[in-house]
């Protein structure tokens, strides 16, 4: 047999045997099956309709009109929509929300208030073909207005009478906040309709002492309408409220002397205050430690020989408030008579300049001779000169600039039973540091 008849039969053979085989031929039939599945699933797949739910709305303003005026949105930004999409059945089945977007349309949006915006829809670039039939709502409604930041005392505001929470022959302080204002952040046409920020608190027991509470932060509107878009910048859950409480008391009216030389400390110069006596409040807390109340502060350098008279008002009383009953004015009598007097000359550059702001370089350019009077008992006044004599300019609460170009010296002596009266300004230098 030759080789050609032997192939041909080995062919023959292969064939029927593969007819013959029915696992074989049930390969075939799946795989042929198979194609045609998928042919007809790809080629004949029926139209049909989904909903892909919770599309996002792009509202990105970049650029523009809005952006362009200044105007921002307020309020929600955050919109979805349903949309309702067509095309064949196998290309839905994998269809998402990034396949499709939604944009709200700001072309018209020119001036501040609620604004209606339309929705544009489109398939995503590189998206399967499919056709958008519909959205779940056509527009939004979105605020715009120009934004605006403004700073607002805090005022103090009780929920129930504090009055009847305050003990008898006391009254109340001015309320004290550990934050004295707030920022407000939103837009302008409500932040201009904003009145007040109020901190409001309740009083639930006697005010036997100074009280500190945490108060509830508010803002009130002119026509009392509550904000939406509006709201406080930061947190302000550490706003403390704090209540001082004055106690009323009559005592005697004394007087505090300032710069006195340490031999007038211990046995100080004689001295009458008319009123004799003063009626204030007091913080309850110190009230029943006064025995006096100091109505005066008589600088020692304004003190001359003789009798010296000083009036002074009540408003200048330190750490109490006045009452009804307080005297409007009080006159301080300093007696200084029987006093030796002497006049000495004092180097103007030998003073010295204390208690400068730091943020300046501030130098004495004074050399003139300046004139004071020393005061005291007529031997100790015999030995003193002008070695004796300190000369101070002190700045402490002074403000200054680089255009100050004097200070006020006041002289001092520490000898025996004398002061030194008179006070002269020297001329100075104040250079900016840095």
């Amino acid at each position: 047999m030759s080789k050609k008849q032997t192939d041909k039969s080995k062919s023959k053979f292969s064939l029927s045997d593969i007819i013959r085989n029915n696992r074989m031929l049930m390969i075939i039939s799946f795989l042929i099956s198979f194609a045609l599945w998928i042919w007809v699933s790809v080629e004949k797949s029926p139209i049909v309709q989904n909903v892909i739910a919770d599309v996002p709305v792009n509202l990105d303003l970049t650029g523009s009109v809005p952006e362009q005026l200044g105007l921002q949105i307020f309020g929600d930004t955050d919109f979805k929509v349903d949309v309702t999409v067509s095309g064949k059945k196998y290309i839905l089945a994998s269809l998402n929300k990034d396949d499709i977007k939604v944009t709200a349309v700001t072309n018209y949006v020119d001036s501040s208030g609620e604004k209606t915006l339309q929705l544009r829809y489109e398939v995503a670039e590189g998206s399967e073909d499919f056709d958008i039939v519909s959205l779940s709502k056509s527009y939004i409604e979105v605020y715009f207005d120009t934004p605006k930041q403004v700073e607002l005392p805090l005022q103090a505001e009780f929920t129930n009478d504090i009055n009847s929470f305050i003990p008898e022959n006391c009254i109340l302080g001015d309320i004290i906040f550990s934050k004295q204002s707030i920022t407000v952040s939103g837009p302008a046409t409500e932040i201009n309709r904003i009145s007040k920020a109020v901190a409001k608190a309740t009083v639930s027991e006697k005010l036997e002492k100074n009280t500190t509470l945490i108060p509830e932060i508010a803002l009130v509107t002119e026509d009392n309408t509550n904000l939406i878009y509006s709201s406080i910048v930061g947190e302000n859950d550490d706003i403390t409220m704090s209540i001082p409480i004055f106690k009323t008391v009559t005592l005697p009216a004394s007087v505090t002397f300032k710069n006195a030389p340490s031999s007038f400390v211990s046995n100080p110069l004689k001295y009458s205050v008319y009123p004799s006596t003063v009626t204030v409040a007091v913080p309850i807390d110190i009230a029943p430690t006064l025995e006096t109340i100091s109505v005066a502060i008589i600088d020692f350098a304004d003190i001359t020989s003789g009798l010296n008279t000083f009036t002074v008002s009540s408003s200048e009383i330190d750490g109490v408030m006045t009452t009804d009953e307080t005297a409007s004015k009080f006159r301080v009598t300093v007696n200084a008579s029987g006093m030796a007097t002497k006049t000495v000359t004092v180097s103007a550059a030998d003073a010295k300049i204390i208690n400068a702001d730091t943020n300046y370089d501030v130098k004495n350019t004074d050399n003139r001779n300046l004139t004071f009077t020393v005061i005291g008992d007529e031997d100790t006044i015999k030995g003193i000169n002008t070695e004796d004599i300190t000369l101070t300019a002190d700045l402490q609460g002074v403000s200054i600039t680089e255009n100050t170009n004097s200070a006020t010296a006041v002289a001092s002596v520490q000898k025996g039973r004398c002061w030194v009266c008179g006070k002269n300004d020297i001329r100075i230098s104040v250079t900016k540091k840095g």
